[in-house]
């Protein structure tokens, strides 16, 4: 089916396109509130700056397809394979994800606010900017390993026991967020901020902290052995039983912090 076709149908008033072979089609700037396309092949297809609120693409093929700035506000991508698709500057707030394949795919600058990302699979995500405000990203054998969140606004979000193991979230608004028992070894938080954070039993071996605001963030049983965490601000925050051998604080700010029965040996 062609997009003129998909458009003649939809302007009559069909909304069931289910499992569809749409591949490669052109529906850039198209009006499709609310259609089925649940199952289609979408593979290639252009929907940027379509209007696609409400969409059901559950189990839709939609690898290296490109939605850039397209509204997809409350769609249904759960189950879809989105792996290097093409979501730069996209809407996608309340859009249900869960156990999507995401990989590789490009979501710079796009808002994934109040998202549902339960079971996704992000790993090599390119989420540079994008705003995940209130995202549920909860969810047993969650992968984030080597992500690009680089900016991403991730204020609030629920991020118990993701593995970030390598994550580059330099400049990232983590305040307020939920990390507990998560893995952030080796990733690079420069400049981030994680103030009033929740990173209970957080996993920062080898992390990169330099400049990264924790003030008032609940660290309690952190493992941070071998951290650097110059120029860090810790002020108020609670580090209780925290384990920081070999760690780098020069210059931290650690106003206030409650370091009681924390593991401070060989720190610097």
């Amino acid at each position: 089916m062609n997009a003129s076709e998909v458009l003649r149908r939809y302007t009559s008033g069909e909304l069931d396109f289910q499992g569809m072979n749409l591949r490669g089609v052109y529906l850039n700037g198209a009006d499709l509130i609310g259609v089925n396309l649940s199952s289609a092949d979408l593979c290639s297809a252009n929907l940027a700056m379509s209007y696609l609120s409400r969409i059901n693409l559950q189990r839709a093929n939609l690898t290296n397809a490109k939605l850039c700035g397209a509204n997809l506000n409350q769609a249904n991508l759960s189950g879809a394979n989105l792996s290097d698709a093409d979501f730069h500057g996209a809407t996608l707030q309340g859009a249900d994800f869960r156990k999507a394949n995401i990989s590789l795919a490009i979501f710079i600058d796009a808002n994934l606010s109040d998202a549902d990302m339960r079971g996704v699979n992000l790993q090599g995500a390119d989420l540079r900017g994008a705003c995940l405000r209130g995202a549920n990203l909860r969810k047993e054998q969650r992968l984030f390993e080597g992500a690009n969140l680089r900016g991403a606004n991730l204020q609030g979000a629920d991020l118990r026991g993701v593995n970030l193991l390598g994550a580059d979230l330099t400049k990232a608004n983590l305040s307020q967020a939920n990390l507990t028992e998560a893995s952030l070894r080796e990733a690079n938080l420069t400049q981030a901020n994680l103030s009033e954070a929740i990173l209970d039993g957080t996993f920062l071996t080898e992390a990169t902290l330099v400049e990264t605001n924790f003030s008032w963030a609940v660290m309690t049983n952190a493992k941070l052995e071998r951290a650097v965490l110059i120029d860090a601000e810790l002020a108020g925050a609670n580090l209780r039983g925290a384990f920081l051998p070999d760690v780098k604080l020069s210059n931290a700010n650690l106003v206030m912090a409650d370091l009681s029965r924390a593991n401070l040996v060989r720190a610097d």
